[in-house]
């Protein structure tokens, strides 16, 4: 909840609305309860019984002439209920000398430690508040105070600090602190003689593809990101306010979705496919882009954002080539003008070899990493310098850019931002961070700083960026930089941080990626058999590449439902050529031929093939069929030469085939029986049963021949009664 500055006059009568000592050129308005607050808009200093929150600090550029003004709450974060609290704004003796120190002021203890520096009160901004502060009450505070009374010396970056002190009520004793929050001052009043460093804002534009083959989004999160106060609406509505002050970054990818939403769209909601309803929204915000977008250069991001690394890693380096190659032209097509080159954004700032390779062999010529992916050399940062933000980037076909995001910066833009206490403290910050480089000693001029967002979906609030680019425009040490200025300035050595395993487990998981693997495999069989590929496979190349954007690293779950969509819709146009066949086919000897049916329910012709395969594949020997023609909504039979080993069934496998030989489809199933293996057994029994014959007729013979020859000594058979 965002709290207005209250003016003097509108203090509650509970304390003075403004301190009537002559002496004092501060007015400090009363302490008064806020309804409904937060209980603690930012983080207490560790130790703190006391929150003191800091919802707005002006102006934004400190000048001789101006007045600080902080407005707030303090809240009691204790269990305890305090009195005599009282206030007290101070400020560092001298300016900050590095820019580590921020970090450590930042998460200083109440105390301040060792890592903040020597402070002096601000002697006409202090108030005693008279009455308790019971466990969860808040008030708030404001105060304002002519910045040539703070008596602020050097050009440079100072702490400002509000302190609250006060006394357990369980515990007698003198006031003590129990509550800070500290923020930074840059102070380059005129004639301070800084010499601006030059800051070049990447500025990117793209969201989660949740939309499948057909178009169909699977959510309202993109129609909805485009609409007044969505995320994609806010970033534009805040750039076009300074539009050459960025660097455009944009996904084509989105500017095809809003196209398609602004003609009209469909969408699942509840499992069951509606109209959508943001047709209109879309249609003023491409209005919105293409005039800020008049008159300065854009950048494209490849289709999609393509997960290049797990891309490759799963054997699908064609797809990282076509994300890049087809960029241009689906940009052109939805803005209606030809725009710049391909730029990479790393994921986590970082780029393993193989990949690199992979997209500067498909055209890129600029990658996108952080600061910490190619630190400098010692000697190039001797001295706590910080160099321009650009290097080069070894690959198979040389060198290209690599533009370095500050670390420090994407930090400060990636702080929490759900509160205006949270905005204040990270455009603080962030300007802090630019004054220090500002300042560094012995650095060269001309230097150039990219700031950008650690996540590419990034969703700042409005009044942070805003202000901040304001500030680019306007502090005396920062001056707007192009992409193309950047890439131009001085470079110094680096070394190449390995991608290492963090990298890799960050990539989209492997299991995911062999559904996306499939969904391409099948696709290209689909395609393989068509009379037109083009009216069908490009709708679903362009959906695969959309399953594999890095925005499914943090939506995994949406990522899986847009894949398994896919398949689903890929399985079913591939069912539509199917064989009809099946029952049992009986050869009248070891061989014979097979009739099969085809059938072909699409919308176009196909050229298909058709094979037999057994099981054991030794007990069957067949030719398949190729080049079969099957019109659209008919059937073609045909008969396959077939030979079957053993006189067994054999079930056979009818597998339609692509014109290279790969399977197509779900197989239809017969039964193969050959009758020959029966005719050649009933010949072996004949066989048998005349050798046996033969036998007994020899046998027989032979007995009769023995007794003829017997002589007159031998004893007469007997003969039968």
């Amino acid at each position: 909840m965002r709290h207005s500055e209250p003016r003097p006059s509108e203090a509650p009568s509970r304390l003075p609305a403004l301190l009537t000592c002559t002496l004092l050129t501060a007015t400090l308005v009363a302490l008064v309860p806020v309804a409904n607050a937060p209980v603690a808009s930012a983080a207490p200093a560790p130790g703190a019984s006391i929150n003191v929150v800091i919802d707005s600090l002006a102006p934004l550029i400190a000048t001789r002439s101006g007045d600080l003004r902080i407005a707030g709450r303090i809240v009691n974060i204790g269990s305890r209920t305090i009195e005599q609290v009282s206030l007290q704004a101070t400020l560092s003796d001298d300016p900050l000398t590095e820019r580590s120190q921020l970090g450590a002021i930042a998460i200083a203890p109440l105390d301040g430690g060792d890592a903040v520096p020597r402070s002096r009160a601000i002697d006409t901004v202090s108030h005693d508040m008279p009455g308790k502060l019971t466990p969860g009450e808040q008030e708030s505070f404001w105060f304002s105070v002519p910045l040539r009374d703070t008596r602020l010396g050097a050009a440079g970056t100072y702490v400002v600090s509000v302190e609250a002190s006060g006394v357990d009520v369980s515990i007698s004793g003198s006031p003590v602190l129990l509550g800070v929050q500290r923020t930074f001052v840059p102070w380059f009043p005129k004639g301070s003689g800084v010499t601006p460093v030059g800051l070049t804002w990447l500025w990117p534009l793209t969201d989660w593809p949740a939309r499948d083959a057909d178009g169909v989004f699977l959510d309202d999160q993109t129609p909805a990101a485009l609409t007044p106060g969505g995320r994609l609406a806010e970033l534009v509505d805040v750039a076009s306010e300074r539009p050459s002050i960025v660097s455009w970054l944009v996904d084509p990818e989105i500017l095809q979705a809003a196209t398609q939403i602004a003609r009209g769209y469909q969408v699942r909601r509840d499992g069951e496919l509606v109209v959508g309803d943001h047709s209109a929204d879309a249609k003023n915000w491409l209005a919105s882009l293409k005039a800020a977008l008049r008159g300065n250069a854009v950048h494209l991001l490849p289709y999609a954002d393509i997960d290049a690394s797990a891309a490759r890693r799963s054997g699908l380096e064609r797809d990282v080539v076509r994300a890049v190659t087809s960029a241009p032209d689906v940009a052109q097509a939805a803005l209606g003008r030809s725009v710049g080159t391909v730029v990479e954004w790393a994921p986590v700032g970082r780029l393993d070899k193989q990949t690199s390779n992979l997209i500067a062999s498909s055209g890129v010529d600029t990658v996108i990493l952080s600061s910490t992916a190619l630190p400098p050399d010692d000697e190039a940062t001797s001295g706590g310098r910080t160099p321009s933000g650009i290097a080069n980037f070894g690959t198979v076909v040389g060198n290209i850019d690599a533009v370095l995001v500050d670390q420090g910066l994407s930090a400060a833009l990636g702080a929490r931002q759900l509160t205006e206490a949270e905005i204040v403290l990270a455009r603080q910050r962030f300007l802090a961070e630019t004054a220090l480089i500002a300042v560094e000693p012995d650095a060269k001029p001309n230097r150039i700083l990219a700031a950008a967002p650690s996540d590419i979906r990034w969703h700042p609030a409005p009044s942070l960026v805003s202000a901040l680019l304001r500030a680019t425009e306007q502090a005396p040490w920062l001056r707007p930089a192009s992409l193309e200025a950047l890439r131009r300035a001085e470079r110094v050595p680096r070394t190449r941080v390995p991608y290492g395993s963090d990298g890799i487990s960050s990539e989209l998981a492997g299991t995911y990626m062999a559904k996306v693997v499939a969904a391409q495999t099948r696709v290209d069989r689909l395609a393989s058999i068509l009379d037109d590929p083009a009216t069908v496979a490009p709708a679903y190349l362009s959906s695969i590449l959309r399953a594999q954007s890095t925005g499914w690293r943090s939506q995994p779950a949406t990522g899986l439902a847009l894949i398994s969509d896919i398949n689903i819709g890929i399985t079913g146009r591939i069912a539509a050529v199917h064989v009809l066949s099946s029952g049992r086919v009986i050869f009248s000897g070891d061989s014979g031929r097979v009739p099969v049916t085809i059938a072909n329910d699409g919308e176009q012709s196909v050229t298909i093939g058709v094979g037999l395969v057994g099981e054991p594949a030794a007990r069957l020997e067949s030719t398949p069929l190729t080049g079969i023609t099957v019109d659209p909504g008919r059937k073609v039979s045909v008969d396959l030469s077939a030979r079957v080993v053993g006189g067994e069934p054999l079930t056979v496998e009818v597998q339609l085939l692509t014109p290279s030989g790969a399977p197509y489809g779900v197989p239809g199933e017969i039964s193969l029986v050959s009758t020959a293996y029966s005719r050649a057994a009933a010949w072996v029994m004949g066989a048998a049963f005349l050798a046996i014959a033969a036998f007994v007729v020899v046998g027989i013979g032979r007995r009769i021949r023995g007794s003829r020859r017997g002589g007159p000594g031998s004893p007469p058979e007997a003969l039968a009664p």
